[in-house]
């Protein structure tokens, strides 16, 4: 009996191909975010920097693109010095570019905006003059800035006011009695209790530590409290006047607007 012998064709089986990994880089503007994705510094005096030229080239950049990406302002105390140039802040990512010219617009949508790469020549990394990576102050000039405008200016002087309680060493009265007194209007003020003539006694004792102190620190205390009056009386007046926290932060008090507080 003749045997026959089937040849069967062998094929090695290939193992089933696994879905390509997409690596999904998370968008640099985040939808939905409580904060701009991008601010332009926006003094209410006359700017000799050039602020409105460089915001005006990232807008015509952000239109060409495509983005949709719309331009907030900062809230900005200046003399129209600009110690740091025009600043350009990114709230979401909470850093800020300083310097910034109109010829530089495109490649800061191109690659911060579109691709999420940060200039390095254009960071501002300043400890001197910084103390939270969104508020700026320059001791020199009294310029100081938020990065965007949500930020309530009497709670940006409690902040300033509780980072250097409990520093000073307490040999002069302006000092020690001072920077306490100055944390309870303002904390006085947050609470929806404050009157007109608490913002003259802060003058007040802002003058007394910045002329009659022992050393150098009362007066780096008591600085960007007297930038913040100095700049944003309005504000701090809405809140003891009319009981209206214009930036809807403070809870004790009415406000349109409502934002997450800082």
């Amino acid at each position: 009996m003749a045997l026959s012998f089937l040849k069967k064709k062998i094929t090695r089986r290939r193992p089933p191909e696994e879905p390509a990994i997409v690596k999904q880089r998370a968008s640099f503007c985040e939808e939905g975010h409580a904060r701009p994705c991008i601010t332009v510094c926006s003094p209410a005096n006359s700017c000799v920097c050039g602020c409105d030229d460089v915001r005006l080239a990232l807008e015509k950049e952000i239109d060409a693109r495509g983005l949709g990406i719309k331009l907030a302002a900062m809230k900005v105390g200046c003399k129209g010095d600009c110690p740091f140039g025009v600043l350009v802040g990114f709230p979401q990512k909470r850093f800020y570019y300083s310097g910034v010219t109109p010829e530089r617009a495109g490649e800061i949508v191109a690659e911060t905006l579109e691709r999420g790469h940060i200039l390095f020549d254009l960071l501002h990394v300043d400890p001197n003059n910084s103390i939270d990576a969104t508020i700026l102050y320059d001791r020199a000039t009294g310029f100081l800035a938020t990065i965007d405008d949500s930020f309530c200016v009497v709670n940006v002087a409690k902040y300033f006011l509780a980072f250097q309680e409990g520093v000073s060493c307490g040999k002069c009265v302006p000092c020690r009695v001072g920077s306490v007194e100055l944390l309870e209007l303002v904390e006085k003020i947050i609470a929806g209790r404050g009157a007109p003539e608490d913002l003259e006694r802060m003058h007040l004792v802002c003058h007394a530590m910045q002329y009659a102190p022992y050393c150098d620190f009362a007066r780096t205390t008591s600085g960007p409290i007297i930038s913040l009056l100095t700049h944003f009386r309005e504000e701090f007046e809405a809140h003891v006047e009319s009981g209206i926290c214009p930036a809807g932060v403070c809870a004790a008090l009415s406000g349109e607007d409502k934002v997450a507080s800082h």
